[in-house]
């Protein structure tokens, strides 16, 4: 795993900046919502500066995603994709679900390095 560049603790989640990705960490009982996302995408396009990079929401716990939110994602071009990280087979059934309503590259997966990997897969076409 790469140099860990910055760590920002917000009210429901904890996000974790890497070099091209950030790692979110949602606290338990959440509803993510749109407004999370907005706020989400505020600080990622200070800290990435409008560069590509991948969403990983490791999924440590249990909290409930509006599948609506994935809706204002269409017509973002530094979003490149977003990766969930969860070996719950409740959690990997939600996430399955949530793909359905991304428009951007969605993948899941079992643990961390799996992840990132992707994630520099997908940077690596940009």
């Amino acid at each position: 795993m790469e140099s860990l560049l910055k760590t920002i603790e917000l009210k429901d989640t904890s996000l974790e900046f890497y070099s091209n990705y950030v790692i979110s960490n949602v606290k338990e009982d959440v509803i993510f919502e749109d407004h999370h996302v907005e706020q989400i995408l505020k600080i990622c396009n200070v800290v990435f500066n409008f560069q590509p990079f991948v969403y990983i929401s490791n999924r440590r716990v249990a909290y409930n995603v509006n599948p609506t939110i994935y809706f204002g994602l269409k017509n973002l071009d530094d979003l490149v994709g977003i990766a969930i990280v969860t070996n719950e087979s409740k959690g990997q059934k939600t996430a399955h679900f949530e793909k359905q309503f991304s428009p951007i590259p969605f993948d899941i997966f079992t643990n961390m390095e799996e992840a990132i990997a992707w994630s520099k897969s997908l940077l690596n076409k940009k």
